[in-house]
């Protein structure tokens, strides 16, 4: 999701200089490179293009600016509005009006929705990251909470609204068996969810052999795990850590959660 959102970065970028966008994660490699069915624009995957013009067409084209060190500085106003609750709904009509999920994305949702058969209603979503945030605490970012910390907000979301169930979405087995075994039936996930059992706890996620162990399609990887936010998102209650993908089911949400608890506790080696 920090893909995803350094996307919404040039697509605002690009709103307020009125250029038209187009997104190459082609030539410009990712995580999530593969080739599904000869198409190998890793974003095309998951989201329809922000303009009606194909790459073949843009790198014909004369009046072509690439992204680069102007765009990292750019902090547009709305993004960074972004994190508060009463403009999420602002930003989620910016995204939506310029691209969305592609087909095969939302019949994935809906077969895992047939599945879980939850009310979102009365579910809180859970959205706590592990491993490398965990064990490496990376400077500079927001430190995440512990499972115990995170069960007290669920606990209190429980008795407030009358919870019955709590969807898990966490990469990080230690996290999973943590909240599982306090919940038990009532903790759901996808039904292939996929867990990292053994995480050297020496690199980035990204660039650990151990993130093989939630697919090592790189596609369904970044599919399962796009599948999972938008359910987060569809849960009328959120409690998370503060990662991109917390912020990214949130905006997805739009003004859908009725309430939400994201944790500030400050950032790693500050």
């Amino acid at each position: 999701m920090s893909l995803f959102m350094n996307v919404i970065r040039n697509l605002l970028y690009a709103d307020r200089k009125g250029y038209v966008c187009v997104v190459d994660f082609k030539n410009y490699h990712t995580q999530y490179d593969d080739n599904i069915n000869g198409e190998t624009n890793s974003w095309n995957f998951y989201f329809t293009q922000p303009s009606k013009y194909t790459l073949e067409e843009v790198y014909l084209s004369k009046n072509v600016i690439l992204s680069g060190l102007e765009i990292q500085w750019y902090r547009p106003t709305l993004l960074e509005k972004g994190d508060k609750v009463e403009s999420l709904k602002e930003l989620h009509d910016f995204i939506f009006t310029k691209l969305y999920f592609r087909d095969k994305v939302l019949d994935a949702v809906k077969s895992e929705e047939e599945k879980l058969h939850m009310d979102y209603s009365t579910t809180v979503g859970v959205y706590l990251r592990g491993t490398d945030y965990i064990d490496l605490k990376p400077s500079g970012h927001p430190v995440q909470p512990t499972v115990e910390q995170a069960m007290l907000v669920i606990d209190e979301y429980t008795r407030k609204y009358n919870v019955d169930s709590i969807f898990l979405v966490t990469e990080d087995v230690r996290i999973y068996n943590a909240v599982k075994n306090k919940y038990g039936e009532v903790c759901k996930t996808v039904s292939n969810d996929s867990f990292i059992q053994h995480y050297s706890g020496k690199n980035f996620l990204s660039h650990d052999k151990s993130v093989n162990e939630l697919d090592e399609s790189p596609y369904f990887r970044g599919l399962n795990y796009l599948v999972k936010l938008i359910i987060l998102s569809k849960c009328e209650y959120f409690v998370g850590g503060d990662t991109m993908g917390s912020r990214a089911a949130c905006i997805f949400s739009g003004d859908n959660y009725k309430e939400l608890y994201m944790f500030n506790l400050g950032l790693y080696g500050k």
